[in-house]
């Protein structure tokens, strides 16, 4: 019977320190002690990670208990340095979770180890109300540091759904430009439908803004700012979050330079209180949705270029600004000298060579004015309004047509094999200058069976500009093989020179290689009698061998 009783014992001791335990959540603890170089905290009083089974937690530096269990750690100013273990999710009654980092400049910092991602253990605390992982207490810079952990964040932090509070942050510091968190919000944050305070600023994130954030409707403040790079636009479902106070799109990098990659057009964001404070400074959008929400937002500055392009036949300049163009008025540039400025039109027709640029102001957009990338104008010497081309027996004709003609020197011809590689085959001059239509021809009078052309127009300044490319097939330059049937030999019709001529069964195997000449005979000596392929000029046909 006694024999029975120890196990009995034993298994009785580690039931009631097993998981879900005050036992459970003081090794969860030490696990943490130990992850992040607990000896160098700045506080620890009462933190002891030798003591034995049956040590209360509760009177450590930062824990706080109720009910016998864990419910609180703040170690905000303790400084850790390390990464969080999966034993955090042992941690089952948390409410709130504070945990403050070392500065990475801070000389007693040299332990630095590599530093992994929030585990997805974390998703286990299910009574979490307040996470914040940040690091930031407005004091001590030189000290306490940022979240220094990488991404991805795990999509578990969606099971946390009595968060009110919700920081992963990583504020600037000297030695610190941004966090390390990167890829995508996961879409589970649109489960934290109680968080009140959102704060992913100063990271790394990428991809889309999720939808699901416009499920947080009790949300109060959401920030994205900082080194973020996001692309799209804002999610039409922010018009969902009633109840915010300030909403932060803006982006900056270490040194104020750079863009984000934000872009319109802004959805209409009307649900947002007028109150609100919303920055989506630093970004790339334009005026389209941004004019029509303008009481929505407080700070737009400073957006990335916007683009221009130019219309070579139409010799028209564009600016791309977006919004109500009746309410845009577009300053057009040479050399950076203001040439024109024009309300409620987005092109301008150039009349000479440059380097142009425009910036646009809206009259409902105050305060920002979008400008282009410089272009450089080189205008064609030549208005080409069509280019064809026939087969006319053995010979390629090309056609073309030109409505105007200014300074122009003439057109090269231009050949190619493949579409790609092309070379010059002819040159016709110009007719001089004038605006009527005028037709030129060009014969290939050694086309190849699929020839592609394209014009070359020169300018006699030495500028130049190519046509689209045609292309025109010619059966009267096929290579063909006679007699066929053959018996000791045979011709190839139209091999224009001398090359090598293969013949092969119908398995592929190669049969006879021959140099073909024009004129000259193949032999089909060693060849049975049989259906080959020969290849010639590219091109492979079928050939009967009897004898």
């Amino acid at each position: 019977m006694k024999k029975l009783l120890l196990p009995f014992l034993l298994l009785s001791f580690v039931s009631s320190f097993g998981q879900g335990s005050l036992e459970s959540d003081r090794l969860a603890l030490i696990s943490l002690y130990n992850s992040t170089n607990g000896p160098a905290w700045f506080q620890k009083a009462g933190w002891n990670p030798v003591g034995i089974p049956g040590d209360s937690p509760c009177g450590w530096y930062g824990v706080t208990c109720e009910g016998g269990r864990v419910t609180g750690l703040n170690l905000l100013q303790s400084g850790l340095d390390g990464s969080i273990p999966p034993a955090i999710g042992n941690l089952d009654q948390l409410k709130t979770l504070i945990l403050g980092w070392t500065a990475l400049t801070d000389a007693r910092t040299a332990y630095n180890p590599p530093y992994l991602p929030i585990p997805t253990e974390i998703g286990n605390l299910t009574n979490l109300e307040h996470l914040d992982l940040s690091g930031d207490n407005g004091i001590n810079y030189d000290i306490y540091g940022g979240l220094p952990l990488p991404g991805p964040l795990p999509a578990s932090i969606g099971n946390l759904t009595k968060l009110t509070y919700l920081n992963l942050s990583c504020m600037l510091r000297d030695m610190m430009y941004h966090g390390s968190l990167d890829g995508p919000i996961p879409n589970t944050f649109g489960n934290l439908v109680n968080l009140k305070y959102l704060n992913l600023g100063n990271q790394q994130f990428s991809g889309a803004i999720p939808s699901e954030l416009g499920n947080l409707i009790q949300l109060e403040y959401l920030n994205l700012s900082g080194a973020n790079q996001f692309s799209g636009t804002i999610p039409a479902s922010f018009n969902n979050l009633t109840n915010l106070q300030s909403l932060g799109l803006r982006y900056s990098n270490c040194c104020g330079e750079g863009y984000g990659t934000l872009t319109g057009p802004v959805p209409t964001l009307t649900g947002i209180p007028v109150a609100a404070n919303v920055d989506i400074s630093n970004n790339s959008f334009n005026f389209e949705g941004l004019d029509s929400n303008i009481s929505r937002i407080d700070f737009y500055a400073n957006q990335a270029k916007i683009n221009i392009s130019y219309d070579a036949q139409a010799k028209l300049l564009t600016a791309e600004a977006g919004g109500n163009i009746a309410n845009n008025t577009y300053k057009w540039y040479r050399y950076n000298t203001l040439i024109a400025t024009v309300t409620g039109n987005k092109t301008y027709n150039v009349v000479e060579d440059g380097t142009y640029h425009a910036e646009v102001s809206n009259s409902t957009v105050p305060g920002l004015t979008l400008t282009t990338e410089n272009l450089v104008v080189a205008m064609l010497p030549v208005i080409l309004v069509s280019f064809s081309g026939s087969n006319e027996g053995e010979q390629n004709i090309l056609a073309w047509k030109t409505t105007f003609e200014s300074n122009s020197r003439g057109f090269d011809i231009e050949r190619s094999w493949n579409g790609t590689d092309f070379a010059k085959i002819g040159f016709l001059p110009s007719r001089g200058d004038g605006n009527a239509d005028r037709d030129y021809n060009f014969v290939d009078k050694s086309p190849l069976f699929t020839s592609y052309y394209r014009l070359k127009q020169l300018d006699f300044d030495g500028t130049f500009a190519y046509s689209r490319v045609i292309s025109i097939q010619n059966q009267n330059t096929y290579v063909i093989a006679y007699p066929n049937p053959a018996t000791d030999h045979f011709y190839l019709k139209n091999l224009k020179e001398k090359e090598e001529i293969v013949i092969r069964n119908l398995q592929g195997k190669i049969m006879s290689t021959q140099i073909g000449e024009p004129g000259k005979p193949l032999t089909t000596a060693g060849i049975a009698p049989g259906l080959y392929t020969i290849s010639a000029s590219g091109v492979a046909q079928k050939i009967v061998i009897i004898k």
